[in-house]
């Protein structure tokens, strides 16, 4: 190393008063701290003597402003600013001296870019989904005017009901602000011939269907008006199906396919991406009403139109509720109590979803400012910490831009290496959360959230935002800096903690980011309470060791006898013997699966009200109810003795035979489909069950009725079979017993009850998982803050300390000095953020399920593990600066 002290006096030596032995000595020994700075940031010997020697530029100047009072602050003359290209190699070595400074600091650095590139990814990632699911237009020809149709409850047409055929075909007659009227029905096809057969998802589609959504075919045609009658064998297929069963065949068009059966003539194929209603539909068929489906009240069905040109959607709903009330008077059987309203196509199946989705983005929009305030935290504390550095850079004759540049090098170069890691953690974190997705989020109607790609507009916000915290907070020493005269700084050796201001600052900041952590907390608090209590419903069944899998069984008359009536029968045969079943039974519509249908009904000898009778219809075969664990209250289950030429038997719920029949025992009583004039037939109830929550865990009991499929069919059925081993390891034998049965038949989504009932509430268990998440990455957060600034405070008064351990204080009173001093920030920040969450949980009100938004309890708790959290960061500190060594404390000085 250079001799400094020599090297000060022979250039001091030329002054004209001679040399000032203090000074000299001063500015000597700040040369050396500089020589051994530069050389720890890995600059060899010769550069750090070069960097050395630029700050004694104007020794003269220097021994000056050391022989001044300090309370007149003379600075060094500021040098010529530098032009255009040197501006540039100025700052870029100012970025590569930055990263020197970076890369010695590495735990600084690795929290503040960690920090950074959570809250840029996680931000970017919820944005996207969001976008996708809501935000981003519907991929149709003027997306904004398309509508769905519904039934609806004439005193709350919020309450929305699947359509029947003869209603939809009367408010298409009526309407004159709607056009180009469509109505479909969710099917399953079988579909064979060529490769393995195959069950996919599908729909009966009115002609107008097509060009209601106006994307034409990319091979073929869609369906005529004439398709709609019975007797034309026409289908569309999807693209992915094309591809995948006919080799993306140019040809395909006019080509034969079977399915369910029956053969079929191609006489199109959608393009690729096209969402009629979502990517799982393979199949469309011409809609064909029989007479069944143009009853009043059968209700099947899903309708949609267009707004007319120039119609708003106020002027179409407020329509469509006057033609409900006019068919609830002209058809007071079937209609009443009923209307008719609209919703807006873009919210279908998504509106429910949008509490959910806000609730995520305010949360991660929550990360995001505490990852912020945090990088601000560290960042006010690593550079005040360097207040003495600056002091003697400037004392140097070092120009306060040059030092700025030196600040802003560094923030930015800290902020970029956030950024980047941020688009990583981004683009991993999409395509994460995009394959986590819960079914009902995933398959959203008319939508694509497969591949969601990032959306570029929040990652640039984010970036930027990250940028600005950077940039300005590594410069905010600077404001200090500038009113505090370098030799008071190198004079005051024993405080170098920075203005009251700026200390000021990291406490208001330190509270803000405990506020934010305790908003963030006591949101995924609510979820988890709420999503145990969820889970902790009595769903009316026994969930434990059900194996389920789909069986397609078509047949030309969907509501006639039974072209196979002895599928029960076989069924029971083949599977019931395999080793590990304990019971088998097949069901039309699987509780909490969402699939439904309902029925209007006569019941004999009762006065029909208004509203009429009405009930949800299932057909099922017996041994259904034991292999679910569903009780039979009264009465018995169907047997093989319920056969087609048997008298109709139904059996009825709990709650049907409260509603309709009061005390009275149901047994024996009779009730037909439809009308009373319908020649369906009269069915005796023979049985009534214990209730099921067929539509959610959170939903009310409605009214079910079950008829044996030996008398009355339905297109598919899910197979239920009760084991006395793990279900999914008997999926393949009972895919092989059910081969037996029907051959022709494949099977599809194999599963058990257990991921049936996880799967209906993941709308409320996916969100919880999130916050959770979030949860966890806020108070790491907050505690590398609250520790990041005490472990600054400690090492800035480790000469107090030492002094005061000197004098015979103990390490206990030092430690309870520095937590007493740093709590208080976080005890405002719970304070505030205890407010700001009672606000803000009530945007959580329709997620919640028997939870109140403003729990006393939960926030008890996130405020105490803050509270401990917080006070452990503080802890961890106070106790190494109890542990210090006075006499090396005090030598350090």
């Amino acid at each position: 190393m250079p001799d400094w002290q020599s090297l000060v006096r022979a250039r001091l030596a030329a002054m004209p008063d001679g040399p000032d032995d203090d000074v000299a000595d001063e500015i000597a020994q700040h040369a050396e701290v500089l020589y051994e700075r530069v050389r720890a940031e890995g600059a060899s010997e010769a550069d750090a003597a070069t960097a050395v020697e630029r700050e004694l530029a104007d020794l003269c100047a220097l021994a000056r402003a050391r022989r001044t009072s300090p309370r007149r602050h003379v600075t060094a003359p500021e040098p010529p600013r530098p032009g255009g290209f040197q501006a540039v190699r100025a700052f870029a070595a100012d970025v590569v001296h930055g990263a020197r400074v970076l890369a010695s600091r590495r735990g600084f650095t690795a929290a503040a870019v960690m920090t950074l590139a959570l809250g840029i990814g996680a931000n970017t990632a919820i944005f996207s989904v969001v976008n996708a699911l809501l935000l981003a237009p519907l991929p149709f020809a003027d997306p904004d005017r398309l509508v769905m149709l519904w039934e609806a409850d004439a005193d709350d047409l919020t309450r929305t009901f699947i359509v029947s055929a003869a209603n939809w075909e009367d408010w298409r007659e009526q309407s004159t602000t709607l056009s180009d009227f469509a109505i479909w029905e969710h099917m399953s096809f079988n579909v064979s011939g060529g490769p393995e057969p195959e069950q996919v998802a599908g729909l009966r589609v009115s002609s107008t269907a097509f060009a209601l959504f106006g994307v034409p075919p990319q091979l073929g045609r869609t369906f005529s008006a004439e398709e709609d009658l019975p007797g034309h064998r026409v289908a569309v297929i999807s693209d992915a199906l094309w591809r995948r069963r006919f080799n993306a065949n140019p040809s395909i068009v006019g080509q034969a396919m079977r399915i369910n059966g029956e053969t079929y003539e191609i006489v199109g194929v959608m393009p690729d991406g096209f969402r009629f209603t979502h990517v799982r539909h393979a199949v469309w068929t011409p809609i064909q009403f029989d007479d069944q489906d143009r009853q009043r009240g059968s209700h099947s069905f899903q309708a949609a139109a267009r707004l007319a040109p120039g119609v708003t959607f106020q002027a179409a709903r407020a329509e469509m509720n006057a033609i409900g009330r006019r068919l609830a008077e002209r058809h007071p059987v079937d209609n009443g109590g009923e209307g008719a309203t609209i919703t807006r196509m873009r919210d279908h199946a998504v509106q429910p979803l949008q509490p959910t989705l806000v609730a995520l983005l305010g949360a991660v929009g929550f990360v995001l400012l505490i990852a912020c305030v945090n990088v601000a935290n560290l960042t006010l504390a690593q550079t005040a910490s360097r207040q003495r550095e600056f002091a003697i850079r400037a004392a140097l004759g070092a120009a306060r831009s040059r030092l700025a540049s030196q600040l802003l090098a560094e923030g930015l170069l800290l902020a970029v290496l956030g950024g980047a890691a941020g688009i990583l953690l981004a683009w991993a974190g999409t395509a994460a959360l995009a394959g986590s997705l819960p079914p009902a989020i995933r398959f959203a109607p008319f939508r694509n959230v497969g591949p969601v790609s990032l959306d570029l507009r929040v990652l640039a916000f984010t970036s930027t935002l990250a940028l600005l915290t950077g940039g300005l907070f590594s410069l905010a020493p600077m404001l200090g800096a500038a009113r505090v005269h370098p030799g008071a700084t190198l004079k005051a050796a024993g405080d170098r903690g920075g203005t009251g201001r700026m200390t000021l600052v990291r406490h208001a900041l330190v509270a803000a980011e405990v506020a934010l952590a305790v908003i963030v907390l006591f949101g995924a608090g609510l979820m988890i309470k709420s999503v145990a209590r969820l889970t902790a419903v009595d769903p009316g069944l026994d969930r434990r060791s059900v194996l389920l899998m789909d069986l397609a069984l078509p047949q030309e008359n969907s509501y006639g006898p039974p072209e196979r009536p002895t599928f029960c029968a076989d069924l029971q045969r083949e599977v019931s013997r395999l080793p590990g079943v304990r019971m088998v039974g097949a069901i039309s519509h699987l509780p909490l699966s969402g699939a439904n249908a309902g029925r209007g009904l006569t019941l004999e000898g009762l006065v029909r009200p208004d509203d009429g009778w009405g009930a949800s219809y299932r057909i099922t075969c017996p041994g259904y109810f034991a292999a679910l664990g569903i009780p039979i209250l009264r009465g018995r289950d169907f047997t093989d003795q319920d056969a087609t030429t048997a008298p109709g038997v139904v059996i009825i719920n709990d709650e049907m035979a409260r509603a309709y029949y009061g005390d009275q025992d149901p047994i024996g009583r009779r009730l037909k489909l439809g009308r009373p004039e319908s020649k369906t037939p009269w069915l005796t109830v023979v049985g009534v069950t214990a209730d099921v929550r067929h539509f959610g865990l959170d939903s009310a009991v409605g009214r079910e009725m079950f008829v044996p499929y030996s008398q009355a069919v339905w297109p598919s059925m899910t197979v239920a079979v009760k084991t006395a081993v793990p279900p999914m390891s008997l999926a393949p034998a009972v895919k092989s017993a059910l081969a037996r049965v029907d051959p022709d038949q494949p099977v599809s989504r194999v599963g058990t009850m257990e991921m049936v009932i996880g799967d209906s509430i993941g709308g409320r268990r996916f969100p919880m998982l999130l916050l959770t998440l979030f949860s966890a990455i806020a108070i790491v957060l907050a505690a590398i803050g609250v520790y990041g600034v005490v472990s600054y405070v400690v090492s800035q008064r480790t000469r107090e300390m030492g002094i005061r351990l000197a004098l015979g204080a103990r390490g206990r009173e030092v430690i309870a000095m520095v937590v007493a001093g740093s709590i208080r920030p976080v005890i405002a920040g719970l304070v505030l953020g205890t407010a700001g969450a009672f606000a803000a949980a009530r945007l959580l009100t329709t997620l919640l399920y028997a939870v109140e938004p403003t729990d006393p309890g939960v926030l008890a708790g996130i405020v105490a593990l803050l509270g401990v959290t917080a006070a452990a960061a503080c802890w961890m500190p106070a106790r190494r600066a109890a542990g210090v060594d006075p006499l090396i404390a005090l030598r350090e000085e």
